[in-house]
């Protein structure tokens, strides 16, 4: 195959299909086949344009990417082990290497380029334009980070591998979790689903998830999911029954997850144990007004905000996939065609009847999995 067929986006909902020349990969480069791109809350506000970093020139959207490497340029140091025909998860970031913020280990915060290569989010102006999973070839350069997928794993679980390890750098790095702490998490969607699986793995004592009525049914999956106990916040008072559930001590890290709501937040500093950490990974678009900012204080607690996953994170939420495939699969709920992105953002966003959606995957159309 010499052209790669993307789907490309031009403003709010406004997509077309295109086609592009495949490159021939220089040292250290590669083209992955797209196997399997997940779909996340940020996917949808890009498609509706109500992100933060889009300028208004075309791009290919997608950056939970599992593929296979079809095409490789000579091999680099950091390509070692790596053959055409393996199956690999991708980075979402490029990292330029050298820049103070890579030097730190903080690759999502690279400022050493012109541009920024983070995928779904690069113009196709940008050579060689195949930025996005939403095509069947996804372009990775030198510096770029493939993770080997374990053979017993598929395509569609590995998909599974960045809100699960979005669990291990936002609970256990960030919030510090040790093992025996309590956890709380708010926002039942996969990313919240995935953290269940990932701070049960790392040794929690309890792990307690929360959302609402129309959320019942990932509730459910969360107790099949290994959580001990949750909280219907339609139904219960979400305070009180938090503390009844620790015995009035509270939680060692509460992770929000939650889009666009404050209350969430500002709530969970009663339910915080004292010298807790409080994580807030979920995007609001708008201020956090009316945070209890004295009651964090005389807790000795800590609020703190994460944005994406470490490399260590990558690389142990994938050894999980392959280790618990039973649970990752409960995650899954439907599959698309990336010809079908509509019904996939409205299938996610609750907005199809008769629908209950926790993961859903985007494929190309001509993928049989």
């Amino acid at each position: 195959m010499s052209k790669a067929t993307a789907l490309v986006q031009h403003g709010p909902g406004s997509f077309d299909l295109q086609e592009f020349a495949l490159p021939t990969p220089a040292e250290g480069e590669m083209i992955v086949r797209v196997e399997a791109n997940g779909l996340c809350a940020s996917d949808i506000d890009a498609y509706h344009t109500t992100d933060f970093d889009w300028d208004g020139r075309p791009r290919i959207l997608g950056h939970e990417v599992a593929g296979v490497i079809e095409r490789m340029g000579p091999r680099t140091v950091n390509r070692q082990g790596l053959e055409v025909g393996d199956r690999v998860c991708i980075n979402p970031f490029v990292p330029c290497g050298i820049c103070s913020r890579c030097l730190l280990g903080d690759i999502g915060g690279c400022n050493g380029r012109t541009q920024r290569i983070r995928l779904g989010m690069v113009p196709i102006d940008v050579s060689p334009s195949l930025w996005g999973g939403y095509s069947t070839h996804v372009f990775l350069p030198r510096n770029g980070i493939v993770y080997k997928v374990p053979p017993q794993v598929s395509a569609l679980d590995a998909t599974l591998w960045q809100p699960i390890a979005g669990g291990f750098e936002w609970a256990v790095a960030a919030g510090g979790m040790r093992v025996g702490d309590r956890v709380l998490i708010i926002g039942p969607g996969q990313r919240g689903l995935g953290a269940v699986l990932a701070v049960r793995s790392a040794g929690s004592s309890q792990v307690v998830v929360a959302g609402r009525s129309s959320s019942q049914f990932k509730l459910d999956a969360a107790l099949a999911m290994g959580a001990d106990a949750v909280i219907n916040t339609d139904e219960e008072d979400f305070v009180e029954r938090g503390k009844e559930l620790t015995g009035g001590e509270g939680f060692d890290v509460i992770l929000d997850t939650t889009p666009r709501a404050v209350a969430p937040v500002n709530d969970s500093v009663e339910l915080l144990r004292r010298g807790g950490t409080i994580v807030v990974i979920g995007v609001k678009l708008r201020t956090l007004d009316g945070f209890p900012i004295d009651k964090l204080l005389l807790k000795n607690g800590t609020l703190k905000a994460c944005a994406g996953s470490s490399d260590r994170s990558y690389r142990i939420a994938l050894d999980l996939v392959s280790a618990i495939p039973e649970k990752v699969a409960i995650l899954r709920t439907h599959v698309f065609g990336f010809d079908q992105l509509k019904t996939a953002i409205n299938t996610l966003e609750d907005r199809t009847a008769g629908q209950k959606a926790i993961n859903v995957v985007v494929v190309p159309p001509t993928t049989t999995l």
